[in-house]
């Protein structure tokens, strides 16, 4: 019977899973080239970023947070288009929340800088910098992206430091062998909430390609 009990819990936490990842829209990009150790290059248009720079990753978390459950200027309430996505609870009794909601877009984008750490919340596409929500705190800054190339490798399970070593070597080592020139510090893309089973999570490192040479450019 606890056999029977723990398969089920774990048919159900996978279900969550696929459902919870069904359920977040993700970034735009296309896949320009695919090297060794499954590296994609792939090509990004503009992007609008919500960002921050704290000491430690709760604390660049939480006015993000804030601001997508509502921290922001604007008062009026609008309809989703798809449900609010976040890797938290949202704040009970939070005044906040009277602004506009902000679904969250996948990925999480998170770099170690001189300044701590850096983190990004990506919008939503129908945003522009006009329209974007401007926030109520001033550790958040909305940034426009320019589009970009970026060489990525994908890998599941929950994120420590050796997957992460691991898998930023790999990803050099692909393109040290193509010849292919990044710029910048590597950056952490995360997918999933907490609650994701590690089988199901996706993790990505890429780094930003200044190569001319490849497909797209």
């Amino acid at each position: 019977m606890a056999g029977l009990i723990i398969f089920l819990l774990l048919i159900v936490w996978t279900l969550y899973g696929v459902l919870v990842s069904m359920s977040v829209s993700q970034a735009d990009y296309d896949v320009l080239d695919t090297l060794e150790n499954g590296v994609e290059i792939r090509g990004y248009p503009e992007e609008i970023w919500a960002t921050t720079v704290a000491d430690d990753q709760n604390s660049a978390f939480s006015p993000l947070f804030r601001y997508i459950s509502g921290d922001n200027e604007k008062s009026e309430k609008i309809e989703m288009t798809a449900p609010v996505v976040t890797t938290a609870p949202q704040p009970a009794g939070n005044d906040s929340a009277k602004g506009e909601k902000i679904e969250m877009t996948a990925p999480v984008v998170t770099m170690d800088t001189d300044e701590g750490m850096f983190m990004a919340f990506i919008m939503p596409e129908r945003f522009d910098m006009q329209s974007i929500p401007k926030p109520s705190s001033s550790l958040v800054k909305i940034q426009q992206i320019e589009p970009r190339k970026l060489a990525v490798i994908r890998f599941s399970g929950y994120m420590s430091q050796g997957s992460y070593d691991k898998n930023l070597k790999q990803l050099k080592e692909a393109l040290e062998d193509e010849g292919i020139s990044t710029v910048g510090e590597p950056q952490l893309m995360q997918y999933n909430d907490p609650w994701t089973p590690p089988f199901s999570r996706r993790n990505e490192i890429a780094l930003q390609v200044i190569d001319d040479r490849l497909a797209g450019a």
